[in-house]
């Protein structure tokens, strides 16, 4: 009997002993994924970059927690299109290690929802007892983890931080106005809608009646159009969401502002009026006029009255272009079905004119005569002055170029007989306008897309006005006469390529020097026969479509800027500074590693300071990377009423709204006053107009970081 009971005891020895090791390794696995699972959306947070640094570095991490000493093998991942339309990108790697251990790491692109990391790791243990008893000689060992980065699926369009104790309704539609809103909308407090509301996305309450919105269809992609179901494939319809839980203040900061200390100014440029930021005293416009706003943080002491004019940081060509008519000598002049230009009367002339330009300086063309096409795109350098955004490419002199989409173009004739070349004349300087690029045709004017690459890069010019000494960046001489002639170019770096003969803007070109196409550059290396920048596109259709006539025109998208990309829009809210080395970077998402948005500012309101948007006066600025996309940033002891927020057709604040304890009331037309995310304590929609609220997430805070979700 001694000796029968030694034998189970050994057996349950055994199964001890085995059980212990499994349990050791089973732990063992499952902290070397998790470690690995959120490094992968660490790396890829932080580069974009999955096969030179999110997968290498989390294998890395795998291997050293469970001692696999080495460099990680090298194989060839399996790429797959998965999700309902199959256009999420999926990469799966599988590893193999001594020791029967196994890995598998699958990176799904799953877009607004963020990138998804999932681990899979095996293992086949040596059992050391259990096979003497007729057991297994093996135990399969399995441990998984996933984690997500970016994902935005929790960060509403609309957010009200005010419960039902503190007031009636946290948010509320009243009138006949109408919300289009693309995104969640969440109240921490009770919902007071309509059928006016129009949501594109889940309405989230603690209470209210959510259930009488019009549900839109939904698609996580920047810039979709929200519309009425029956929704198409790969589109998806909310729903109301009530009780919901509350959502927490993301307690957002402004670190900027100290770096801003000054008072701003208004400086005379002739047709309009350049603004320094800092800070200004109970700041009001009523009447007519154009502010071009110098990058940086405005603090608005006293609060910001906009009831006249067109304040703006966007950098436009003179005499815009049609978006439909690259190329062309089509203007965009507001006559049907061309939309207005952006500056309207404030916005940037020129013209170009044959001149002679002296004996062999004159322009060559292929039949002894010929047409040229001239395009223009304004030019300026900014910089960004907070030291501890890094890193900042913007923050040493002369700052980060930002080159505006190009003009409408004009055509002249010369006859190489004659010695002459041709003269680009400013006669009203587009505003923020330091410098501008000049662009030339051989063939002329070209409206066919196709021929779109022929115009090629001459020089940059210095902006009549303006001084440099040599190189940028230029600064207003304060002299009022902002008219003249160009000459003098020269390149980015300070090169001079200057016409042989004085006061002559473009000679000495011959029509076989000119590459055409031109060549796809860097997007901010100009250097002579490269492309003009990306051209504008149709204007923005979000609660109004189409789209109003008095709607302007929109920069061109996000995208990478080395060849073969052409960087998209390289002057204002699209343009990404820095983007990944050349050769690297995620299309779908080609600002995410940028920390700098040149040209972008903040408007910051102190307690008591609070904003007055009319639609008579017009307000389109935009924020950017360093801002984490705030455009207006309030801090919890601004508790502004209900401040008014009524845009008109060039009325747009581009970024977030972040008011966590002010509140209010948003009216409008035309387009959506709001390309972001609105944080705020309460907010109403009152009215009669269309109103949207279009949450981009390419202009919204970051989301939150790589977490584990498995």
């Amino acid at each position: 009997m001694i000796g029968l009971l030694i034998l189970v005891l050994f057996a349950m020895l055994g199964l001890a002993i085995d059980s212990g090791r499994s349990y050791v390794d089973r732990r063992d696995q499952q902290a070397a994924v998790d470690a690995a699972a959120l490094a992968a959306g660490d790396w890829y947070e932080n580069y974009r970059d999955l096969p030179n640094y999110a997968v290498p570095h989390s294998v890395v991490v795998y291997q050293n927690d469970l001692h696999f000493y080495g460099a990680v093998p090298t194989v060839i991942p399996i790429h797959g299109l998965v999700g309902p339309l199959g256009n999420l990108d999926q990469y799966t790697y599988n590893y193999t290690y001594p020791g029967g251990y196994s890995l598998q790491l699958i990176a799904t692109n799953t877009q607004f929802n963020g990138y998804q990391f999932s681990f899979s790791s095996t293992h086949n243990l040596a059992l050391a007892f259990m096979q003497i008893f007729g057991g297994p000689t093996t135990a399969f060992i399995t441990a998984t983890a996933t984690a997500i980065v970016g994902n935005q699926r929790q960060t509403p369009a609309l957010l009200t931080l005010a419960t039902s104790a503190q007031i009636a309704c946290s948010v509320q539609l009243q009138g006949a106005g109408q919300l289009t809103v693309l995104g969640d909308v969440y109240s921490n407090g009770a919902a007071c809608l309509d059928a006016n509301m129009h949501e594109a996305g889940n309405c989230y309450a603690s209470t209210g009646n959510c259930s009488v919105a019009q549900f839109y269809c939904y698609n996580s992609t920047p810039g979709f159009i929200p519309y009425p179901p029956p929704c198409a494939g790969g589109d998806v319809q909310g729903g109301p969401i009530v009780p919901a839980p509350t959502l927490p203040d993301p307690n957002y900061l402004a670190g900027s502002v100290p770096y801003y200390p000054g008072i701003g100014a208004q400086l005379n440029r002739g047709g309009y009026t350049e603004m320094t930021p800092g800070s200004y005293n109970n700041f009001s416009i009523s009447g007519g006029g154009c502010y071009w706003l110098d990058p940086g943080v405005y603090t608005w002491n006293g609060g910001y009255t906009s009831h006249g004019g067109l304040t703006s940081n966007e950098l436009k060509a003179p005499q815009e272009e049609y978006w439909n008519g690259a190329g062309s000598t089509a203007l965009a002049d507001g006559s049907a079905p061309h939309p207005p230009s952006f500056w309207g009367g404030c916005s940037g002339t020129f013209n170009v004119t044959v001149v002679p330009a002296g004996g062999g300086n004159g322009m060559k063309h292929q039949s002894g005569l010929g047409n040229w096409g001239i395009e223009l795109t304004s030019v300026r350098y900014d910089r960004f002055l907070d030291p501890t955004v890094l890193p900042d490419p913007c923050l040493a002199v002369p700052g980060c170029r930002r080159e505006s989409a190009p003009s409408a173009c004009q055509q002249v004739n010369t006859a190489d007989i004659s010695n002459q070349g041709i003269d680009v004349n400013i006669t009203q300087n587009a505003p923020g306008a330091q410098y501008y690029a000049v662009y030339i045709d051989p063939n002329g004017c070209e409206a066919s897309p196709a021929n779109r690459s022929n115009f090629s890069y001459v020089g940059d010019f210095l902006a009549p006005g303006w001084t440099d000494g040599g190189g940028p960046p230029a600064t207003g001489t304060g002299v009022p006469s902002w008219t003249g002639t160009l000459t003098g170019a020269r390149n980015p770096a300070g090169t001079f390529w200057a016409c042989a003969a004085p006061g002559v803007t473009i000679c000495q070109i011959a029509y076989n020097n000119l590459n055409t196409p031109a060549s796809t550059c860097q997007s901010q290396a100009r250097a002579q026969n490269c492309t003009a920048p990306d051209d504008e596109t149709a204007p923005q259709c979000f609660a109004t479509c189409p789209a109003a006539a008095t709607v302007p025109q929109s920069n061109n998208t996000m995208s990478l800027e080395w060849a073969p990309n052409t960087g998209g829009d390289v002057a204002n809210e699209n343009y990404c500074q820095v983007t990944p080395p050349s050769g690297t970077g995620d299309p779908a998402a080609a600002c995410a590693t940028a920390k700098i948005t040149p040209g972008a500012v903040q408007f910051y309101f102190p307690a008591g300071a609070c904003l007055d948007q009319n639609g008579n006066g017009s307000t389109h600025v935009f924020s950017g990377e360093q801002y984490n996309w705030i455009v207006i940033f309030q801090p919890p002891a601004n508790n502004c009423s209900f401040q008014k927020l009524n845009g008109n057709a060039n009325t747009q604040y581009i970024g977030s709204i972040y008011s966590p304890a002010a509140s209010w009331d948003i009216l409008g037309s035309d387009t959506s006053p709001l390309a972001g995310q609105v944080i705020c304590f309460a907010a109403k929609v009152t009215g009669s107009a269309n109103v949207g609220i279009d949450f981009n997430p390419n202009y919204s805070p970051a989301p939150p970081a790589a977490r584990l979700i498995n």
